[in-house]
């Protein structure tokens, strides 16, 4: 019976080591979030910006704001490796706005404009491919579509100057009723 009572003893030791280890890294994971939610509210005017990819985009934000899209596009560049898909498409999104609205302030004789309306319509597409219900991102691809249009390649079934026509192949199926 002493026995039983001394392995009972050190488990419950364990057990105590165990939770208080738990406890331990609970609180140390809990105070990162608050420090970084702190950063994200803007409660903290700090310089060191938290290496957590919502604290880099919310970065980004005011970088913006300040007018520095240089930085922004890379930070917004660096938040594109996280796993999460909502912030990967306000990612795509964001940056297509930040070149979109880089291409508008140039001159419309200006043939960097073309290169930066095509970033931007990569970028909402992007971030279409991730989430389809994004509308705003559909709204900002048509604006960059009538800035730049797109036009579709040639080939020879869409060649009207060859005489050919547009060739279109019907699949029928039957059903068999009861």
């Amino acid at each position: 019976m002493n026995k039983l009572f001394h392995l009972a003893h050190w488990l419950l030791v364990a057990i105590i080591v165990i939770s208080v280890i738990a406890i331990g890294q609970a609180g140390y994971a809990l105070w990162q979030t608050n420090k970084v939610n702190a950063f994200i509210s803007g409660d903290v005017e700090s310089e060191l910006v938290p290496e957590h990819f919502k604290a880099q985009f919310s970065q980004a934000f005011r970088d913006v704001e300040q007018g520095k899209p240089e930085s922004a596009l890379e930070r917004l560049t660096t938040v594109l490796e996280t796993d999460d898909p909502e912030l990967e498409a306000a990612t795509y999104f964001n940056r297509g706005n930040i070149h979109l609205r880089e291409a508008q302030a140039m001159a419309a004789d200006d043939t960097a404009r073309i290169s930066l309306v095509g970033l931007a319509k990569q970028d909402y597409r992007n971030a279409l491919l991730i989430n389809s219900s994004l509308w705003d991102a559909r709204f900002n691809l048509e604006l960059a579509l009538l800035m730049v249009p797109e036009e579709p390649p040639l080939t020879e079934a869409s060649d009207k100057s060859k005489g050919g026509g547009v060739v279109v192949h019907a699949v029928g199926f039957r059903v068999d009723l009861p």
